[in-house]
């Protein structure tokens, strides 16, 4: 059996070593991106099952990527994503319950892969949603569709 794809993008060389250990250990195949850019050419090329997106990055921010991703062809059917990030913004709650979760810096090895678990295990939140949803940074933007099933709290 193929392990899950996990493509994580972070513009910090000690997170993405931190979280390529602990998510390989846990049996993933993970693949790196230092910025949203690159994390767009990556999901692109290696379509991966889960992206875990920093907000704020050099190139392209997460916002921006997460738009990109979700936008590409062979990515329609959604894809959970993860926002792991040390902003604090109201909206992320939202969108992260959207789209798959979102985990404020620093985050413990046990509820980054509680949380990954869970998503990968799952129909995701943006597979749900029959409207499309937006990666934006205002809460006006960040509207459910009327058939928009509630989901429960990946923690």
């Amino acid at each position: 059996m193929q392990q899950p794809k996990i493509l994580v993008a972070d513009d910090s060389r000690s997170v993405r070593a931190i979280l390529r250990r602990t998510l390989t250990a846990a049996g993933y195949d993970v693949i790196l991106a230092s910025d949203g850019l690159e994390a767009v050419r990556s999901a692109q090329r290696d379509q991966p099952d889960l992206v875990i997106l920093d907000i704020q990055m050099p190139e392209m921010d997460g916002y921006t990527a997460c738009q990109e991703i979700l936008a590409l062809e062979q990515m329609s059917s959604g894809i959970p994503i993860v926002f792991l990030t040390r902003d604090t913004a109201r909206h992320l709650n939202l969108l992260g319950t959207q789209l798959g979760a979102y985990l404020p810096k620093p985050v413990s090895d046990e509820r980054l892969l509680s949380t990954v678990g869970k998503l990968l295990r799952l129909d995701t939140p943006a597979k749900q949603a029959s409207g499309a949803v937006v990666c934006r940074t205002d809460t006006a933007t960040l509207t459910e569709s009327p058939s928009h099933q509630e989901t429960t709290d990946v923690d």
